[in-house]
């Protein structure tokens, strides 16, 4: 299919680019309260980040750069939250969908180099620093067994939310011996104290919800528990940092609005402490869908398009790091200019910068 189109990009003003089209870094300094920031940026590492995840992992050392620019006091860095408990293998058994996670099948690791490299050259581009934790580190924290145990005492208004097909509370646990996890929590028994699960292969095992480094959880109850252990820190004036959220936008509107905040709201949490989320620009196919990394991963898709937009390994290969660096530059000048954040862009739109020799947007501050 042949696109045609005049080489000029419009910004049309809607919605949030009305209101922050030139004073969303002003905004966000005005609701800051701490000296101390941390972005968080979270993926699953099963597969070479494509240019979706760059794009998100780019605003977030961008605005953490910007920020830093606007009020040199505060001292910010970048937080990977790696979600190595996602699926890597799926079984269907009996009428009953299990996983094995990237985790307990040790898969994290090879793609999590290309995302520590990829990283690395943003922090470089940036100045910001970085860090990377796993999901069993997160879920060590003290807040978070306080967490969970309040999100128990009232799962089933919380399942009911977010889990509307099922009514179930979609906290996992792996069989102990041989990884084996019942994905959407059909068997789980789910008790103040403990969780039972049934494995096809060794049958009944339990886990105390004390052990919350065992413990699973699915993207809307992850994301819950992610966001509430964030307030905490928030609101405590003995926790030096506060939180800012840098997400894909195919997670913004209803999803937040049902999933998360109305949860937030019915535990008894003030969403006034809640951290800002600021929502990258969705990279969009020729339909107009979102660039689908699960899509490309289980069916091979987007055979059409350049191999550069669909892993971080192909980007270095064929354009360079100074490619990656390019992709940085055209995000930053997003952030320095918010009208043109609010909104997305089609992969013909990277293919253009890639095109291109030079770049208008906004120079890297040294």
């Amino acid at each position: 299919m042949l696109i045609r189109h005049d080489g000029v990009v419009h910004h049309p003003l809607g919605a949030g680019s009305y209101v922050y089209k030139t004073h969303l870094i002003q905004y966000m300094l005005s609701r800051i309260k701490k000296k101390e920031i941390i972005i968080s940026i979270g993926a699953q590492p099963n597969s070479s980040p494509h240019i979706g995840t760059i794009i998100v992992f780019c605003l977030a050392f961008a605005l953490g750069r910007t920020l830093s620019n606007r009020n040199p006091d505060l001292k910010i860095s970048v937080l990977f939250e790696a979600v190595d408990t996602a699926p890597q293998e799926i079984f269907k058994i009996n009428g009953i969908t299990y996983q094995k996670s990237l985790r307990n099948q040790g898969k994290a690791e090879k793609y999590l180099i290309q995302f520590s490299e990829l990283l690395s050259n943003l922090s470089r581009f940036s100045g910001i620093g970085f860090r990377i934790r796993r999901q069993e580190a997160f879920n060590r924290q003290p807040t978070v067994l306080k967490i969970i145990d309040h999100i128990i005492r009232h799962k089933d208004w919380v399942a009911s939310i977010l889990d509307p097909e099922l009514g179930l509370l979609r906290v996992r646990i792996a069989c102990p011996r041989c990884g084996l996890t019942d994905k959407k929590g059909i068997q789980n028994v789910v008790s103040d104290s403990s969780i039972k699960s049934y494995c096809p292969v060794h049958g009944w095992f339990e886990v105390k919800i004390r052990e919350t480094g065992k413990l699973e959880f699915n993207t809307p109850l992850r994301n819950l528990v992610r966001s509430l252990v964030y307030l905490e820190d928030n609101r405590r004036p003995d926790v030096p940092h506060e939180w800012i959220r840098v997400t894909g936008s195919d997670y913004a509107g209803f999803y937040q609005e049902q999933l998360l905040y109305r949860c937030v709201s019915f535990l008894g949490y003030d969403v006034y402490d809640m951290p800002m989320i600021v929502y990258a620009p969705l990279v969009l196919d020729w339909s107009g869908a979102k660039l689908s990394k699960s899509i490309y991963v289980k069916g091979n898709a987007y055979s059409d398009l350049p191999s550069y937009l669909l892993g971080y390994d192909s980007l270095v290969r064929e354009k360079g790091v100074e490619g990656l660096e390019k992709l940085y530059r055209e995000v930053l000048c997003w952030v320095e200019e918010p009208y043109k954040l609010f909104r997305h862009y089609t992969v013909y739109y990277f293919m253009k910068i890639f095109e291109q020799t030079g770049h208008q947007g906004q120079v890297i501050p040294k």
